[in-house]
């Protein structure tokens, strides 16, 4: 009997690639994965303290060296942070935003994303967390905003700067539409957007945006998502078309000498 036509589980079995022998996993990702556990089954809560270091080994059996290891992935995975000093430690990181920065700001270096689609992202994202803390806000949420509008006025009243002050009140209103993943991309953008505008005079124009906060207050308060909204973009478009030129004078070609 001729047997050379036969496609039987032997031959494909013989033709198949041969399957990678097995490693052993390395120590330290076992330590990252029962910390991570702990993370996400909120054993361990959100800006709490891990034992030290030194602990740690103990409790794994490891050495420090492999503890240390666990530790650095889960800080470039952003969910723990290290903190140095007599109050330092190891804290669960109260902000996850570590990946998503390290991308953007890979594009940004590499010269594939530039300011305005970081605000292209923020007209994606606020205007619509606008709307939402306009029909979910609590009144403790807008006695926060009002406290910081507030200060915002008498330092701006004694000439001082306020775009610090400015800025926070966005990430608050970020984080009050209760939405934790538009919160982290929000957030990001928003932080690096302003690391990267540091350098630029903004005082003259900290008036305009003020208003538009006290309006958009306004609108909170008498439940006007649309108002809200329409307040959120003319604040966005406004410091936008301010650094425009920033951005274009950032990517133009150099004259040859």
């Amino acid at each position: 009997m001729d047997y050379r036509g036969h496609t039987g589980t032997e031959g494909a079995a013989a033709e198949a690639a041969p399957f990678r022998q097995l490693e052993r996993r390395k120590a330290y990702e076992e330590v990252a994965d029962q910390i991570r556990e702990r993370i996400f089954s909120a054993k361990v809560k959100t800006g709490e303290r891990l034992p030290t270091e030194r602990d740690l080994a103990v409790q794994f059996g490891v050495s420090r060296v492999v503890v240390r290891e666990a530790i650095r992935a889960l800080e470039l995975s952003g969910l723990m942070v290290v903190k140095k000093g007599p109050k330092g430690g190891i804290f669960v990181a109260e902000d996850h935003q570590r990946p998503i920065t390290d991308s953007i700001g890979n594009l940004l270096a590499r010269g594939e994303a530039r300011l305005r689609d970081l605000f292209e992202v923020r007209m994606l994202i606020e205007p619509y967390a606008a709307e939402r803390v306009a029909r979910i806000g609590t009144a403790k949420n807008f006695s926060v905003l009002a406290a910081m509008l507030e200060k915002a006025d008498a330092e701006h009243g004694r000439g001082a700067g306020i775009r610090d002050l400015n800025i926070e009140l966005h990430r608050q209103i970020i984080r009050m539409s209760r939405n934790p993943v538009l919160a982290a991309v929000g957030e990001t953008v928003l932080m690096m957007l302003a690391d990267r505008l540091k350098p630029v005079e903004g005082h003259a124009h900290s008036g305009v945006v003020l208003c538009l906060h006290k309006k958009m207050l306004e609108a909170f308060h008498r439940r006007d998502a649309a108002a809200a909204r329409s307040f959120m973009e003319k604040d966005i478009t406004s410091v936008g078309k301010r650094y425009a030129l920033l951005d274009a004078k950032s990517h133009s070609p150099r004259r040859k000498e």
